[in-house]
């Protein structure tokens, strides 16, 4: 699975069925479309994002008024998503991993935090666990939602690419489950 930018990531969670907070990817002069996807999916808070490149300029915005306003700041495309930010408090982990399939041996790379304040910008600074093991590892099994995570890469066969994700204590997103995908990367 080849991913470069933030709009073929979200394609490819949309595609594969993956459950996720409603996104969309806008062009910024579609502003009728903006305005129904707000409309469609009301919610208390909403995340404006680049959807070229990672780390992008974001903004967190409660409505369409101020989505409007920022629509500037990006030049041809934009992606607008419910902010998970309603659910800080549910939280059990959060971060990004890649298991890397190997012939019995499958191996994990997991950056993640268990806290509330724990979001995907923030992981690598401070982050609870950093592990580069085997899957075979008992730190991986003791780490709060490793086993839900690591069933639903399984399941839904996510091998070699980095999957941004966050395991709740309640269910969430656009399919109801426990587990969030945020974004998966291969090339950004």
């Amino acid at each position: 699975m080849i991913i470069r930018t933030k709009r073929d990531s979200i394609e490819q969670i949309k595609r594969l069925k993956l459950n996720h907070f409603k996104e969309d990817v806008f062009s910024t002069s579609d502003v009728d479309k903006i305005k129904n996807f707000f409309e469609d999916n009301p919610a208390k808070e909403y995340i404006m994002r680049d959807s070229e490149k990672a780390s992008g300029k974001f903004f967190f915005i409660k409505d369409f008024k101020e989505c409007q306003k920022l629509l500037k700041k990006y030049k041809d495309y934009v992606t607008i998503c419910i902010s998970s930010n309603e659910y800080d408090d549910n939280i059990v982990l959060l971060g990004d991993i890649k298991v890397k399939k190997q012939m019995g041996n499958d191996v994990v790379d997991l950056t993640a935090r268990t806290d509330k304040d724990a979001d995907h910008r923030n992981i690598y600074k401070n982050p609870k666990y950093n592990l580069h093991t085997n899957i075979e590892d008992n730190k991986l099994w003791d780490i709060p939602g490793f086993s839900k995570i690591i069933s639903y890469i399984s399941e839904h066969e996510l091998y070699d690419v980095v999957v941004e994700f966050a395991v709740f204590d309640c269910a969430v997103g656009v399919y109801n489950e426990k587990v969030a995908i945020f974004e998966l990367r291969s090339e950004f």
